[in-house]
């Protein structure tokens, strides 16, 4: 589900367009131009005006060819600052609702909430790179939260418990791609404990809330939670790429660190007998590894006096 796919549809269905010039944005995104074009419309207050103007094809995205620059190529519609034809509010997806809860920011030590609040900014933009601002909520916010930035997420101070379910890594339920795609919320806790402190804080959440009674769920690859990204941007990004039709270990590989890779390496590693070039083959093709990487693992691992061979 991607918003710049539906606004595509909107402008066919209700304009005609079949071919618009870009002419600038302020933010453009990896999903594409119309996604892009539908984030301007709903942030920075760009639109479509219905005026001639001729550019060069870049992009053909849902049927619909996109201009730039100096061409030959005839449009009847062109992007820009305040123009009249935007997004409507109607055809933003009601779901899927992710949920930050920051109720325990309270106890966060003042380098935590920096991480927090560098988190919650990189979350904004994975939102943005699939749906849009009003996908993305706040709740329980105790202290002055500060974006940089134009947005336009809310504030709740109540949890949903319509499909929803709790990202905790120590859930009792194991997440799959059915389970991401047939729920509607998504809480999670907005925590950051770089002293590993805070025990079991997402369940701590979920009882002064009162939600512990919905699905605990963790997100596990190949059932370890080693190497699973735990940066709140991150779980966002994976839940989002699952959601769009990547099998979740997939979502979950591509959205590693490297720092994330060699942890999961290291723990592999440790669990052979012996390596040999068919082991280390497949853990490379696995995670998607250079040399480099595994050899940075190998060093961390059991086999450091081999690090040299691989």
């Amino acid at each position: 589900m991607i918003l710049g796919k539906i606004f595509a549809k909107y402008l066919k269905d209700n304009f005609g367009v079949e071919s618009l010039k870009l002419t600038t944005l302020r933010k453009f995104f990896r999903t594409g131009y119309l996604q892009s074009i539908a984030i301007n419309s709903i942030i920075y207050d760009y639109g479509i005006v219905e005026r001639e103007d001729y550019g060069r094809v870049v992009a053909n995205e849902n049927e619909i060819k996109v201009l730039k620059g100096n061409g030959t190529e005839k449009t009847n519609y062109v992007v820009l600052k305040n123009g009249k034809i935007r997004v409507p509010n109607e055809i933003i997806p009601s779901e899927p609702q992710f949920i930050i809860d920051l109720g325990l920011s309270n106890v966060l030590t003042d380098e935590e909430k920096t991480s927090l609040r560098e988190q919650l900014q990189l979350t904004v933009k994975a939102i943005r790179e699939y749906l849009c601002d009003y996908n993305l909520k706040f709740a329980h916010v105790y202290y002055s939260l500060k974006l940089e930035g134009k947005n336009k997420v809310e504030t709740i101070d109540h949890i949903p418990k319509e499909r929803a379910i709790v990202l905790n890594p120590y859930g009792d339920v194991v997440a799959n791609e059915e389970i991401i795609r047939g729920s509607r919320f998504f809480i999670i806790g907005g925590i950051v404990d770089k002293g590993r402190r805070l025990t079991n804080a997402t369940s701590e959440l979920a009882r002064r809330y009162d939600y512990l009674d919905l699905p605990q769920v963790k997100i596990t690859l190949r059932d370890s939670v080693v190497g699973v990204p735990d940066r709140i941007n991150k779980i966002v990004e994976i839940l989002l790429k699952v959601i769009n039709g990547l099998r979740l270990e997939e979502a979950i590989i591509s959205s590693q660190s490297n720092a994330d890779k060699v942890n999961r390496l290291v723990r592999e590693l440790n669990r052979l007998e012996k390596i040999d070039q068919e082991s280390i083959s497949n853990l490379k093709n696995w995670l998607k590894v250079n040399d480099k990487l595994f050899n940075l693992a190998l060093k961390k691992s059991k086999f450091k006096d081999q690090s040299n061979s691989s």
